[in-house]
């Protein structure tokens, strides 16, 4: 029997880059599509991974047939993309990527982080401890994690660490033993009919878990509680993260330095203490992985750009997010103006929280609004950048282009920009970094 092999529909996504990795180490041939070069990509191609950026048939690797070439795709793949029609007319197998990864998890003991918030940096925080125990695992982690230069780490068979995904239900193929769930804001109401039917889902995911869930302090479901069972007590500002003590279902304290900034994050961190202590790690190794994390890229990733001028990167693009980073700034950098710079991701996510956007945005300095990332999306009649930034009760305001925030930096001589949302403003932060002092 012919050797399986796999192409990406979007392998430059954080998803797929992961699971490309994974399959290439596996000993398959992988290749795939994605719609631009980036650094993403250009990793894979480092390590062997052919990519395309065009439609042309005639530039696939000679290894990509329908009888062992399985094509990856994401839900964000349409139909009607040419390379997706393509491999459908020529009649190539076409397997969701929630369901590939769902595969390899359940074949080892998962280990899931769910949650509106907070599930990439519990899962990377949980990743570092597990590599500081070294324990055997595999991780396909939404984001860079800066101490390891990426999204994908692999030690050994035994534990999957994923992050299980509520987009159009694909954490509902997951099968975990241990599971934490960060947090239930209502999102992606455009595949939910209702936050009804978003909760609900939840709960069925949390029953699919054999062994332990541990739980955000605001989610009701069944499971060990962050405040109740694990706590944190004494926090105090220390370098650049906190100083605590942390209870890990215990009367006694574990003395911890976390390297996060921003109380979210801390919270994030005894989400993955927690989890970690559950599942078995020895509390030295939790300790020694808390002090020595590295953070992840976009999530409140700070950088002095010039003296006195702090430029701030972040994923933020839900309002309770973008409230985090405030509340986060405002511990660390009380005394200095705060611009944002907010790209809003989706235009269905725009229109469902218009209102809770418009008053979080209105909490800084200098707003700055680009124009609506579509993503998978069609454009919504009158839900536009302009139409958000007429809600922002605020004197200082404009919309404002990619190209026009460099400008905007140099003009500036200090304070504190927060670039925030999910779509390619990324991009532009990646690049101001290389400009920095």
């Amino acid at each position: 029997m012919k050797p399986k092999h796999y192409f990406f529909l979007g392998i430059g996504g954080i998803g797929n880059s992961a699971l490309a990795q994974y399959f290439l180490q596996q000993g398959s041939q992988v290749a795939g599509y994605d719609r631009v070069q980036s650094l993403v990509t250009k990793k894979l191609e480092a390590q062997d991974i052919d990519v395309v950026y065009e439609f042309d048939p005639k530039a696939l690797p000679d290894f990509v047939d329908r009888q062992t070439t399985t094509i990856v795709c994401t839900a964000a793949i349409k139909k009607d993309q040419p390379w997706y029609r393509y491999f459908i007319e020529q009649g190539f197998t076409i397997e969701k990527r929630a369901k590939v990864l769902a595969q390899i998890a359940n074949a080892q003991i998962c280990v899931a982080v769910a949650g509106t918030h907070g599930k990439t940096t519990t899962l990377a925080l949980l990743t570092h401890i597990f590599k500081t125990a070294q324990w055997p695992f595999t991780a396909f982690v939404g984001g860079i994690l800066e101490g390891y230069k990426t999204n994908y780490i692999h030690t050994g068979n035994r534990y999957v660490l994923v992050e299980a995904d509520e987009f159009d239900r694909s954490f509902l193929q997951l099968q975990p033993s241990f599971a934490a769930i960060t947090s239930l804001d209502p999102d992606h109401l455009d595949i939910y009919d209702s936050p009804k039917a978003f909760q609900e889902a939840f709960e069925t995911f949390a029953a699919q878990v054999t062994e332990v869930t541990v739980l955000g302090a605001e989610v009701a479901l069944k499971g060990l509680r962050i405040g109740e069972a694990y706590q944190v007590k004494n926090t105090k500002l220390e370098g650049v993260g906190y100083g605590a003590d942390f209870y890990l279902n215990s009367e006694d304290a574990l003395p911890v330095e976390v390297a996060v900034i921003g109380p979210h994050n801390l919270k994030n961190a005894l989400m993955a203490a927690a989890l970690a202590h559950e599942i078995g790690i020895p509390s030295q190794a939790i300790q020694e992985a808390l002090a020595s994390f590295q953070g992840i890229q976009r999530r409140m990733h700070v950088i002095e750009w010039q003296p006195e001028l702090f430029l701030v990167d972040d994923y933020a693009h839900h309002p309770t997010e973008i409230q985090a980073v405030y509340d986060t700034l405002q511990e660390r950098y009380p005394k200095m103006e705060k611009t944002v710079v907010f790209q809003p991701h989706l235009y269905s996510r725009t229109k469902d929280f218009f209102e809770d956007f418009a008053k979080v945005l209105a909490l800084f300095d200098r707003i700055f609004v680009l124009p609506i990332y579509p993503a998978r999306e069609e454009p919504i009649e009158g839900v536009t950048a302009e139409a958000l930034l007429d809600r922002v009760e605020h004197a200082d305001k404009a919309l404002i282009l990619k190209k026009q925030i460099s400008p905007m930096m140099s003009q500036l001589a200090k304070g504190v920009v927060a670039l925030l949302g999910a779509g390619d403003i990324g991009n532009v932060a990646a690049e101001l970094k290389q400009i920095s002092i």
